[in-house]
C-alpha cells in the first residue's frame, strides 16, 4: 500500500514537472516573438485575411502568412506531415506563431529576423545507472554483494573486474534480474548462492571458468533457455545470424543433431516451424559454411540425411563417416526414414518423406522447350523417295505363293504407331520420347512424374525438396533452342558443243527428191537428176565425160555446228531447330511395269497375270543437320544426291538407268557465313567418224568420202550455304 501511494506521488511529481517545463518552453517562445516585433512590426499585425483552413499542410499555411506579411520564415521537413484545420480570425501573427508552437510541439530558432520552425525535440535527460554494491578482498577472497533486480550484464561485469574471474552465461541472459545480499563470503559460495537465488544452474569448468545458464524458460523471450541437452555452452552448435530477414547464417556444426540445429536456429530467426515427426531419429551431421541462407543449409543438411540412410540401410555393418554417421544407433532391422522440409507462406515443415504434409503436387511448365524430344524425319535410302513409294504400294497376288521371282510387298513401315501417352520413360519410340527421359535418376527419384503434351508441362509429386531439385534442373535445361536458316543456292551449268560434217552416198529404194536445209545449218539431201545436173556441168572439159548415176542415187551433205549453254538456280530457304535435320528434294518421277504370273490348279494350271505399274524417282536432295556450339559458331552435317535418267533401258519394260552423284561432308563455319560445295562435275567428249578408206585420210578430198562427229559437253553442280543463327 505505502509502495502505490509513493509510486502515485513520484508520478505526480513527473506530471506537474511536465507541464512546467512546455509552459516556460511557450514562454520564452513568445517573449523572443515580441522582442522580435519592436524591430519587425510584421509580427503585431493582424492577419490581413480571415482564413478558414482545412485540411491543409502545415508548410504550405507557414510559408502563405510569410509571403503575405513578409517575413523572412524557413520550415523543416520533418513537420511537412502535419495537416490543420482551423479557422483563424482577428489575430496576430506572432499570437498565431505561439498557438502553432504550443498545439503541435513547434520550436522557432531565431537568427536575426530569420525564423526557422521545426519539430520540438525534448531535451535528453540523463539517466545515471544505478551503483551496484561490491566489494571483494583479495588477500581473505572474501566477496560482499548488494543487488536489487540489477541485470546480469552489468552485475558480471562488476564481478569480474572486481575479483579478476571469468564469468560465462548463455545467450539472451543479459537482462535477467539479480537480487542477493551477503556480506564477507567465499567466492565460490558467493556464485553457488547467486545462481540457487535466481534460478541459475551453475558449474566450474576445468580451465576455471564459472558457467551459468537458465533453468527455467521465462515469459519474456528475453530469458529463452539457451541451453542443449545439458551440455553449456554447445560446443558442438556454433553458429552466427548475420541477417534474421534474409536468413543468412555462419555455421560451424561438428557431429551436432539435426533436431538440436533446428530448434535453435527456428528460435534465433523467429521462424514457423511444424514437426510432423520427431526430428530425434534424423541423425548428426557435420556442416561448415559462411554466408550460406538457411533454406539452402536445410537442401544440405538433408541431402546428407537422405544418402546416409540410404548407405546404413544397405551397408548395416560398414563404418560410416562423420556426415554419414546419422542413425547408426538404430538397429538395421528397423527400417530408416527419410526425414525432409518445406516452406509454405513462410512455415517451415518438418517430418518424413512419406507424410502428405511433407508432400507437394506442382505443375512445371516448360517456357521454351517441348517436354517431348523431336526426332528427325525418317532417313530415306540413297537420298531418293522411291522408297516412300514402294513402301505405300501393296501388290495382289493369288493362287499359291508362286511369284515367278516377285516377292509380296506389304510393308507398313510408314504406319509405326507413335505411343506419345508412355509414362514408361525408359522404353522410347524411335520418333519422339518424353524430356524427362534425359533427366538423371538422382533428380527423379521419390518422385512421380506424369506429362500434359497439351499444356507442355510436367506434373510432379513427391517432397518438397525432390521438387525444387527438379524445378531447379528444369530451368537450368529449360532455355531457348536456338533456330537456324539454311539458305541453299543450287547453280547447275551445263555446256555442250557439237560439229558434225560429211557427205555420204548410197542408193535408195525408191527415186528420191532432193529437200533439207542450208541455213543456218545445211543438212541436205540431193537426188539422182540433181546429181546428173551437176555432173553435166562438167561435160565443158573437153572429152572427159563422168555420165549419169542411176534415177535411185542419192548424196546426203551434212556440216552442222551446235553450242549450248544452259544455268539452272534454284535458292530455297530451310528453318530447322538446332540438332535437327533439314531435307530438301527435287525430283523427277517415272513408271515401269512389274509383271507377276500366277498358276491355279494343278491338274490343269491357269495362268493369271498382274500387271503393276511402280515409280521410280530421280531428284536432287539436300540433306543439312545444324550444331549451334556455345560461341557461336555453326556445324553442318551436309549430304548432297544427284540423280538423272540416262534414257537407256535394258528392256522396254525395265526400270530406266539411273545416274547419280552424292557427297556427304561436315563443316564447322561461322554465323552467317557462306559456305561453297562444288566439285560435281560431269564431262562428256565423243570425236567419232566413218568412211571410205585411204581417201577419208587425204586432205580436202575426206570431206567426199567421209563423215565426222565431234561432241564436247560439261555439266557442274554448285552449292552454297549460308546458315543464319536465330534465338
Amino acid at each position: 500500500m505505502k509502495n502505490q501511494r509513493l509510486l502515485y506521488i513520484i508520478f505526480l511529481l513527473v506530471f506537474f514537472n511536465t507541464i512546467a517545463q512546455e509552459s516556460n518552453r511557450i514562454q520564452t517562445i513568445k517573449n523572443n516573438l515580441e522582442l522580435l516585433a519592436m524591430e519587425n512590426s510584421e509580427l503585431n499585425e493582424r492577419l490581413k485575411l480571415e482564413i478558414n483552413v482545412n485540411n491543409v499542410t502545415l508548410p504550405s499555411f507557414l510559408v502563405a502568412v510569410s509571403k503575405v506579411h513578409n517575413l523572412n520564415l524557413t520550415v523543416a521537413p520533418d513537420i511537412g506531415n502535419i495537416s490543420i484545420v482551423n479557422n483563424f480570425s482577428d489575430v496576430t501573427v506572432a499570437d498565431l506563431f505561439v498557438f502553432l508552437c504550443k498545439e503541435y510541439e513547434l520550436d522557432i530558432e531565431f537568427t536575426g529576423n530569420i525564423l526557422s520552425i521545426k519539430k520540438y525535440t525534448p531535451p535528453i535527460i540523463e539517466i545515471k545507472d544505478k551503483e551496484i554494491h561490491i566489494d571483494y578482498d583479495h588477500n581473505s577472497k572474501l566477496i560482499s554483494l548488494d543487488l536489487k533486480n540489477d541485470p546480469l550484464e552489468k552485475v558480471f561485469r562488476q564481478i569480474m573486474d572486481s575479483t579478476g574471474e571469468n564469468l560465462l552465461f548463455s545467450n539472451n541472459m543479459e537482462s535477467i534480474p539479480l537480487n542477493l545480499y551477503m556480506i564477507n563470503v567465499p567466492f565460490e559460495k558467493a556464485m553457488e548462492n547467486l545462481a540457487d537465488m535466481n534460478n541459475l544452474s551453475y558449474s566450474k569448468s576445468r580451465d576455471g571458468f564459472y558457467l551459468f545458464s537458465s533453468l527455467i524458460n521465462l515469459k519474456n523471450e528475453d530469458y529463452h533457455k539457451n541451453q542443449l541437452d545439458g551440455n553449456f555452452g554447445r560446443p558442438n552448435l556454433n553458429y552466427e545470424v548475420l541477417d534474421t530477414i534474409n536468413k543468412i547464417l555462419n555455421v560451424d556444426f561438428i557431429n551436432a543433431p539435426i533436431a538440436s540445429i533446428i530448434k535453435e536456429l527456428s528460435y534465433d530467426l523467429k521462424l514457423d516451424v511444424y514437426t510432423a515427426t520427431s526430428l530425434e531419429h534424423a541423425g548428426f551431421v557435420t556442416f561448415n559454411a559462411k554466408n550460406i541462407l538457411f533454406d539452402d543449409m536445410l537442401n544440405h543438411i538433408f541431402e546428407s540425411q537422405e544418402k546416409s540412410g540410404n548407405q546404413i540401410s544397405s551397408n548395416p555393418s560398414g563404418n560410416q563417416n562423420i556426415r554419414q554417421n546419422n542413425q547408426n544407433q538404430i538397429s538395421p532391422e528397423i527400417p530408416i526414414p527419410n526425414f525432409t522440409f518445406k516452406k509454405e507462406n513462410e512455415i517451415y515443415f518438418f517430418g518424413t518423406t512419406d507424410q502428405l504434409s511433407l508432400r507437394n503436387v506442382e505443375i512445371v511448365q516448360m517456357m521454351h522447350r517441348s517436354v517431348e524430344l523431336l526426332s528427325d524425319p525418317k532417313q530415306q535410302s540413297n537420298g531418293s523417295s522411291m522408297s516412300n513409294r514402294f513402301n505405300n504400294f501393296n501388290s495382289t497376288y493369288y493362287g499359291n505363293n508362286t511369284n515367278n521371282g516377285f516377292s509380296s510387298n506389304q510393308s507398313n513401315s510408314n504406319l509405326r504407331s507413335l505411343n506419345t501417352q508412355s509414362q514408361e520413360f525408359d522404353i522410347y519410340q524411335d520418333n519422339a520420347e518424353a524430356i524427362v527421359s534425359i533427366i538423371p535418376d538422382e533428380i527423379k527419384s521419390g518422385l512421380e512424374i506424369k506429362v500434359d503434351y497439351e499444356l507442355n508441362s510436367f506434373f510432379v509429386s513427391g517432397p518438397s525438396t525432390k521438387i525444387n531439385g527438379f524445378k531447379k534442373f528444369i530451368n537450368e535445361i529449360d532455355k531457348p533452342v536456338p533456330v537456324v536458316l539454311i539458305e541453299v543456292m543450287i547453280i547447275e551449268v551445263k555446256k555442250s558443243a557439237t560439229v558434225e560434217t560429211g557427205i555420204s552416198w548410197g542408193i535408195g529404194d525408191a527415186t528420191v527428191t532432193t529437200q533439207g536445209k542450208i541455213f543456218p545449218e545445211t543438212d541436205i539431201t540431193l537426188g539422182a537428176k540433181t546429181i546428173n545436173k551437176i555432173i553435166g556441168g562438167f561435160d565443158g572439159f573437153g572429152s572427159f565425160n563422168i555420165g549419169q548415176v542411176v534415177p535411185d542415187f542419192f548424196a546426203s551433205i551434212k556440216a552442222m555446228e551446235e553450242n549450248g549453254n544452259l544455268k539452272i538456280r534454284s535458292t530455297p530457304k530451310l528453318s530447322t531447330l538446332n540438332g535437327h535435320r533439314a531435307k530438301l528434294s527435287i525430283g523427277e518421277t517415272t513408271y515401269y511395269v512389274v509383271t507377276n504370273q500366277n498358276y491355279f490348279g494343278s491338274q490343269i494350271p491357269t495362268t493369271s497375270e498382274v500387271r503393276n505399274y511402280q515409280p521410280i524417282d530421280a531428284e536432287l536432295a539436300i540433306s543439312i543437320k545444324p550444331l549451334v556450339s556455345g560461341n557461336g559458331q555453326v556445324t553442318l552435317d551436309i549430304n548432297v544426291v544427284q540423280s538423272d535418267f540416262s534414257g537407256e533401258r535394258i528392256e522396254n519394260d525395265a526400270p530406266p538407268g539411273l545416274t547419280s552423284r552424292e557427297f556427304s561432308s561436315i563443316i564447322r563455319m561461322q554465323n552467317q557465313d557462306l559456305a561453297i560445295l562444288g566439285g560435281l562435275e560431269e564431262k562428256i567428249k565423243n570425236d567419232s567418224g566413218n568412211g571410205v578408206p585411204f581417201l577419208a585420210r587425204i586432205p580436202v578430198i575426206k570431206w567426199l568420202f567421209s563423215q565426222r562427229k565431234r561432241e564436247d559437253s560439261k555439266q557442274k553442280l554448285t552449292i552454297l550455304i549460308k546458315p543464319t543463327v536465330i534465338y
